[in-house]
């Protein structure tokens, strides 16, 4: 008899708790997934962090590589691989020169930012 007592204290006194503050990852944009990603348009490499890609709708995405990827570079070959069922997630990864990179992320994204001429 003693323990419904405590139970009903302990449960109280987790409902007084204040809320956590929100985490990156509940501020981060939501993941997507890019569709027949064989029908891609366009990349634009974010050298060592990710790439810009233009699926075959004209949507911009970003896919952030998990750490850096030192060969991706501006000139870099790229070929994307594609989780299971063609989708390009964050369960895919992409290699750039010949290096296999494994993707964090994939998001939304605005295109990527204009070069300024002279900028390697």
């Amino acid at each position: 008899m003693i323990r419904t007592p405590m139970i009903a204290a302990l449960l109280l006194g987790a409902t007084a708790l204040p809320a956590s503050p929100p985490t990156d990852s509940q501020s981060a944009p939501p993941e997507a997934r890019i569709r027949q990603m064989g029908r891609y348009l366009e990349a634009v490499a974010d050298p060592q962090r990710g790439v810009y890609i233009r699926a075959y709708d004209g949507q911009w995405y970003y896919a952030r590589v998990e750490d850096n990827c030192t060969r991706l570079t501006r000139s870099a070959a790229l070929r994307f691989e594609p989780s299971p069922g063609g989708y390009f997630d964050r369960n895919s990864a992409l290699r750039a020169g010949g290096w296999r990179c494994l993707i964090a992320s994939v998001t939304l994204s605005h295109e990527p930012p204009r070069r300024r001429s002279g900028t390697p």
